[in-house]
């Protein structure tokens, strides 16, 4: 990708057409061939399973059947073959001729997690103390979102495809029924040290695959309100049709070796976290109207003259979001009446130097992430076009940490602005004229937006402490075998973590961002009144898209103590500061709001570059 830009829209473009509602309610259709996945369709099938299904390429097939029979043919020919007539990890100094009954040992080993609450078959309240209540949400605290497992298991098919891995066509066909029928494996969330990849979460995939009665999966038409439901392997592959596979020499350890869980839950961290970053670019335009700041910070000679890409990119885009703002102080070099700053405080001014090192690192982690998609990840390795089996460690899964925590560093650094730019806004000392606590009423009985900013200040500590590394906390494991170890897994959940942390933070400031610029709206208005028709013609265009939004879709209104059931409510009343921001959280979640920030981006690119001629002449 030639910019952070150019990577939010091809992103975001190529997730809506995949997941686009068609006339015939047909699903797209995401060839898989080993080395074409891109991030969109992780999250397609990942997020969105009832408008994607897969499908392995004739290529794909082609490869997967010429590698099939080689070690067949070389345990025929008395080669030592690791992981298939060899015991695993420290114990390959172990031979064995069962090469079947090695194959379910690795299930029998792997399959150590905890799955706490419901079990097949049985009520929930059966295997809970009634008389006490738990100390976790059971699907919070033991195993994994269904979309973390659906994105592992394409990735783990694609790796599959790639025909390297010694497997039949048939246990990959089985990966792709298993997807497109959504039977979705229960997989622990903990215990991969991602070192020969993430053994014991691809093991529950494959327990179900075998339909395994000890495993489980959830299964069922999730468009039916209560037909979605765990069950028994062997009942969900009866139920969806799935004939079971078994597992031959080299395929089991084919399904469990390998990055596939690390790399899909970083796939969908990665998707996230650039969106986070394009919105907090936005945010920042919406702060300086609010702050009366300038856009002098983001001409385009400054970043001429300091040419980092990123903040090229973000100085262009927050340039141009301000564009048309009746709010926007526009210096000229005109001097600052004393007693007042000559230049905007660092959250606004340096903005894009704080914004651009972390887009740059984004794109590096994209190409990690990207690379990793596409690769062909366990050991042994086959080389179909000599007939040789390589062993090596492409398992490891540093790659992954690698991105991951760039990812989570930056959203870190991102909240860290977006916190500031809060507090400034909150503050009267720092506000330019805005009422303190950001009130509407009387601001010694009211201090709507206190507690805001003691939210964002925890939420901006809690990033602070996810920021720190998972990679440097490596243990020795696996009797002393796996001395080195990824943790990628772990990384990855914990950049999920943050990714939830920095999206309620974003919301507390697009509550606070919004109600700044209504207050200044209101203080220029020479009735003191506020409206949202009269806040958005006062604002750039980017502002006033995320505005209207927020005030006509989500129906948050300008608060009061009146409408938050305050002291000054008529009447008392359902609605809190927090019911509003946990609107704006759940918009954030569920992609509605990036697709109003996507066309804000969509209008940056599709207009001149500032300093233009055909800019120049626009202004004209």
């Amino acid at each position: 990708m030639s910019s952070f830009t150019s990577l939010v829209l091809t992103n975001w473009q190529e997730l809506e057409l995949l997941c686009a509602p068609s006339s015939q309610q047909e699903q797209a259709v995401i060839p898989v061939t080993s080395r074409n996945l891109t991030v969109a369709q992780v999250v397609a099938v990942s997020r969105r399973p009832l408008s994607s299904r897969v499908r392995l390429t004739n290529e794909a097939l082609d490869l997967i059947a010429k590698c099939s029979n080689i070690v067949t043919q070389r345990l025929a020919e008395g080669s030592v073959i690791y992981g298939v007539n060899t015991g695993f990890g420290g114990s390959a100094d172990t031979r064995t001729k069962d090469v079947i009954d090695l194959q379910q040992s690795i299930y029998s080993h792997l399959m150590f997690g905890i799955l706490a609450g419901t079990r097949a078959g049985k009520d929930q309240n059966s295997v809970a103390d009634l008389n006490t209540l738990a100390l976790n949400d059971e699907v919070a605290a033991t195993w994994m979102p269904e979309s973390w497992a659906r994105a592992s298991m394409l990735v783990r098919l694609n790796s599959l495809a790639g025909g390297d891995s010694g497997i039949r066509i048939c246990v990959a066909e089985n990966l792709v029924q298993l997807l497109n029928k959504d039977i979705v494996p229960r997989i622990p969330l903990h215990g991969s040290i991602s070192a020969s990849g993430d053994l014991s979460p691809l093991s529950y995939v494959g327990a179900v695959m075998q339909g395994k009665p000890n495993a489980t999966a959830f299964a069922g038409d999730r468009r039916i309100p209560g037909a979605r439901r765990v069950v028994r392997a062997d009942v969900a592959l009866a139920q969806a049709g799935i004939k079971p596979t078994d597992v031959r020499a080299k395929e089991g350890l084919a399904i469990v070796n390998g990055t596939a869980v690390s790399a899909g839950v970083a796939a969908i961290a990665l998707h996230e976290s650039i969106n986070l970053a394009a919105l907090a670019q936005v945010l920042t335009a919406m702060s300086v109207e609010a702050l009366l700041g300038t856009d002098e910070s983001f001409d385009p000679f400054i970043a001429q003259v300091r040419p980092h890409p990123g903040q090229v990119d973000s100085a262009r885009n927050i340039f141009a979001f301000l564009a048309g703002s009746q709010l926007v102080t526009r210096n000229d070099n005109v001097r600052a009446a004393a007693g007042e700053l000559r230049q905007d405080r660092y959250s606004i001014r340096t903005a894009s130097q704080w914004i651009g090192p972390v887009l740059e690192d984004f794109m590096l982690a994209h190409a990690q992430i990207l690379c990793e998609l596409n690769s062909v990840t366990d050991n042994p390795l086959i080389d179909a076009s000599r007939g040789r089996i390589f062993h090596g460690g492409n398992f490891q899964a540093k790659a992954i940490t690698s991105a991951v925590e760039k990812l989570r560093q930056g959203l870190q650094s991102l909240g860290r602005m977006l916190f500031s730019q809060v507090t400034e806004l909150i503050n009267p000392v720092t506000n330019r004229d805005l009422p303190p606590n950001l009130v509407a009423d009387d601001p010694s009985c009211s201090y709507l937006f206190k507690g805001v900013d003691v939210g964002m200040a925890a939420l901006a500590s809690e990033l602070g402490f996810l920021a720190n590394p998972v990679g440097t906390h490596v243990l020795a494991a696996e009797m002393g075998n796996q001395s080195i170890n990824s943790l990628a897994l772990v990384s990855s959940r914990y950049t999920m973590d943050s990714v939830a942390v920095l999206s309620q933070l974003i919301a507390f400031h697009i509550l606070a961002v919004c109600q700044a610029l209504d207050l200044r709206t209101r203080a220029l208005s020479p009735e003191g009144k506020q409206s949202v028709e009269g806040t958005a013609a006062n604002l750039g265009s980017a502002s006033k898209r995320v505005y209207e939004f927020v005030r006509k879709e989500l129906c948050v209104p300008f608060l009061t103590e009146a409408v938050v059931g305050g002291a000054h409510a008529a009447r008392q009343k359902e609605e809190s500061v927090g019911t509003f921001n946990t609107a704006v959280y759940e918009a954030i979640r569920s992609g509605r709001l990036y697709r109003v920030v996507i066309q804000c981006f969509e209008d940056v690119a599709t207009a001149s570059p500032p300093g233009s001629q055909e800019s120049r002449k626009a202004k004209l």
